[in-house]
């Protein structure tokens, strides 16, 4: 830890990093704990609307499935009236005939379409012939949709409860001979297919449950015992269920019938099978008399399953993603406090003046290096803030796992720009090293303007200006991205509160015949004075209160270990220009300013 005079004894500075890191950490862990439970109330938010669109589409889809299966029942009906052989053996009364010619038909239907109901009735709705249940005639029929048909003369359809407890969907058609109408024919399904189909195209369990003052106790029963129908009676209250989507009624949907009942909202529970939502549509018959309820039931467990694994993987990728920029920020400061106590070592060294003033210089730099902390921390908020909008994003799309699995990748993109970010911060501090390479000049200005627009205070404008072609040399790149961020860095202090720098580089050959490149930031401000001219580039001048004097002098250093040569001079028009020229290779072994090995 440095250690700062005052009075003439030494005193330890304050643990500035320790204390940034634990704010950092709390921060971290503040946006975890937020994102999980922000996920959290949306998810259940998301849930129930989701659910409320599948309750609507279940009603949109079953009645679509109705029409289009009125539609096929009086397409067949339009067809069967033609044939001119049935039609004789109604009028005729000729009851086993009549049986003889429609049967195939009515077998190819059931097979094919699932009809389960053929009628053959007189005018006066006295049943002449049930395909489906020969032995049984001669009674009236009093359904609606019967009655609607024989008073009108038109077509009637809908779904009606019969007088054994089934629910099926009806048409019955005048049946017209001879330009005169003979009879009535209905066609049937039962509704339970439709149930099924609707079910499962929607992922849900349907259950028909009528109330029984629709109809006499007795025949429940004896309807239950039909073929296709359950063994047992499923009695909940005044309701009775009457058909279903699934082959068998699931324990833990058969125990919430009563709650659904009751109260038909749409919500969530928690049975013994996993998570259920739960809602009721009113199920009404051909003549719109509400006689029931239709319960839909939708499992969540596989989607809260989906839905855990997706938290626990984005909850970890977060952690990892703040892991690493809690310890990237860490050899961040780590690498400021070294570079701190280096510079402050040197200072004691060199300076020989009294002990007020050493304090000041040593409150000025401890006054810099939190001003550069400050900014490291604000840059790397950003992301942070991209992470938790992304999680969000994330959740909205919980059973789209591809499209969660991008939201992912760029919680993960968010992490590693802020490992970039600390680690050129950690290369700006290295200004010692050299490690050159073939390196395109555009590229290491870009990066360095990038920095710049990330780090500067306030809206500066940028005019770029950089050869279409590949300026290649052989640099450190490093070195040099830091020298071009100080002079723009430097040159937008200069300007005023809307003032402009331009950066450019072009081809330039130095006087001893090597070739080279040239690059010019300019700025709009007040331009240099002749003292500031000659002392420009001396370490520890400033001609601001809070500058350090360091940033001009490392760019002569990062430069002179290039080879290379840099100058400034003021613009005609104003402002200033500070121009560095650097060659396309430089030695093997480059020389620091005091001539010994870089």
């Amino acid at each position: 830890m440095a250690l700062v005079r005052r009075g003439g004894n030494d005193i330890a500075a304050p643990p500035v990093r320790r204390h940034i890191l634990a704010r950092l950490a709390g921060l971290i862990g503040f946006v975890v704990v937020a994102f999980v439970m922000t996920v959290w109330v949306i998810e259940r938010r998301t849930r129930d609307d989701e659910f409320s669109a599948a309750v609507h589409s279940v009603e949109t889809l079953l009645a679509q499935k109705i029409d289009t299966s009125i539609g096929l029942m009086r397409a067949t009906v339009a067809g069967l009236g033609t044939s001119e052989e049935i039609a004789r053996a109604f009028r005729a009364r000729d009851r086993a005939k009549l049986r003889t010619l429609a049967a195939p038909l009515f077998e190819t239907l059931h097979r094919d379409h699932r009809i389960t109901h053929l009628y053959f009735t007189g005018l006066d709705r006295v049943n002449f012939l049930r395909l489906h249940e020969p032995e049984s005639h001669g009674d009236v029929i009093d359904r609606f949709t019967m009655k609607a048909a024989a008073e009108t003369g038109r077509p009637s359809s809908g779904i009606e409860l019969g007088a054994f407890g089934t629910l099926t969907l009806r048409s019955v058609t005048p049946w017209r001979h001879d330009g005169e109408t003979i009879g009535l024919i209905e066609l049937g399904e039962e509704i339970g297919p439709l149930l099924a189909d609707t079910g499962l195209s929607l992922g849900v369990h349907l259950y028909a449950l009528i109330r029984r003052g629709t109809t006499e106790p007795a025949p429940w029963r004896q309807g239950r015992r039909m073929p296709g129908q359950p063994a047992s009676l499923v009695e909940v209250g005044d309701h009775v269920l009457v058909s279903q989507s699934p082959r068998e009624v699931l324990a833990a949907e058969r125990a919430l019938f009563p709650d659904l009942l009751r109260d038909g909202s749409i919500r969530t529970v928690q049975s013994p099978d996993g998570p259920l939502s739960m809602a009721t549509a009113p199920l009404a018959d051909a003549s719109g008399r509400v006689v029931g309820v239709l319960a839909i039931f939708a499992d969540r467990s596989r989607a809260q399953a989906t839905f855990t694994n997706w938290m626990i993987l984005a909850t970890l990728a977060s952690l990892a993603a703040g892991a690493g920029v809690f310890f990237s920020f860490n050899r961040a400061l780590a690498g400021v406090e070294a570079a701190y106590r280096r510079q402050h070592e040197l200072e004691r060294r060199l300076l020989t003046i009294s002990d007020e003033h050493q304090r000041i210089v040593q409150l000025e730099k401890l006054s810099a290096m939190g001003t550069m902390v400050g900014e490291i921390a604000h840059q790397l908020n950003n992301p942070l803030v991209g992470v938790v909008n992304m999680a969000q994003l994330a959740e909205r799309s919980i059973d789209k796992p591809d499209r969660v699995r991008e939201m992912l990748g760029e919680i993960r993109k968010a992490g590693q720009n802020c490992s970039a970010f600390v680690k050129r911060m950690l290369d700006f501090t290295r200004v010692t090293r050299f490690d050159s390479r073939s390196t395109d000049l555009r590229t290491v200005a870009d990066e360095a303007l990038a920095l710049f627009n990330q780090s500067i205070g306030r809206k500066v404008s940028v005019e770029r200006d950089m050869p279409e072609a590949p300026a290649i040399a052989v640099v450190d790149p490093n070195l040099l991205g830091h020298a071009i961020f100080n002079l723009l860095t430097n040159a937008a202090q200069a300007t005023g509160e809307r003032g402009w720098v331009r950066i450019s580089l072009a081809p330039a050959t130095h006087a001893d015949g090597r070739a080279g490149w040239r690059f010019t930031v300019e700025d709009d401000g007040p331009g240099i004075s002749e003292d500031a001219m000659r002392r420009l580039f001396t370490p520890f001048f400033t001609t601001r209160k809070e500058g350090t004097g360091l940033g001009l002098a490392v760019v002569q250093h990062i430069v002179l270990l290039h080879e290379g040569e840099v100058g400034a001079a003021n613009r005609r028009q104003g402002g200033a220009a500070l121009a560095l020229w650097l060659p396309e290779a430089v030695s093997a072994a480059p020389k620091a300013p005091d001539g010994t090995p870089a």
